[in-house]
């Protein structure tokens, strides 16, 4: 790890922990060399949480990778708020535990996602499985879908989805 991800990552996960209604532990690693850093160039970052809650979504585990990062880091250093010159894909792994996933069901993000007034009811994996497929679709190109695995009311998903440059 180079010096300046040793300084960054702290300021990183207290960051992460206030974008998050709760989070039980949190890993995050950046790779490259302190000057690639400080130029805002970043190779690669990870993001690992588990017990994470985010606006009522519950969500057991997460893994987040990104490559080719790249930050104005001059332009913050006199003053200017943090930008992302370049998109970003962002490939992602997520778990829901059964509990999380009915958790999920009743938060207002993903009722709004659905489209919905009420809850949804998907007690069986056949159930969860078509719920999940339908907001995979409605997501579109927002979101793209590489494996999704239904277990005891449980979910498993990887995919892929782009930050836009701000």
């Amino acid at each position: 790890m180079s010096a300046v991800s040793s300084v960054l990552i702290p300021i990183i996960k207290l960051w992460l922990r206030s974008q998050v209604e709760h989070i039980e532990t949190i890993e995050i690693a950046i790779a490259g060399k302190s000057r690639q850093i400080l130029s805002g160039d970043i190779p690669k970052a990870t993001v690992i949480g588990v017990g994470a809650k985010y606006k009522g979504l519950a969500i057991t585990n997460i893994d987040l990778c990104a490559e080719s990062i790249h930050l104005n880091i001059s332009q913050i250093i006199k003053g200017e708020t943090l930008r992302l010159l370049d998109s970003i894909h962002v490939t992602m792994d997520v778990e829901l535990s059964a509990e999380d996933f009915q958790s999920c069901l009743k938060s207002p993000i993903f009722l709004e996602a659905i489209a919905a007034d009420t809850p949804p009811v998907a007690n069986s994996d056949q159930e969860i499985h078509a719920l999940l497929e339908a907001l995979v679709h409605k997501l579109g190109n927002e979101f793209t879908l590489h494996e999704l695995a239904i277990s005891d009311g449980g979910a498993k998903c990887r995919g892929e989805f782009a930050i836009a440059a701000t």
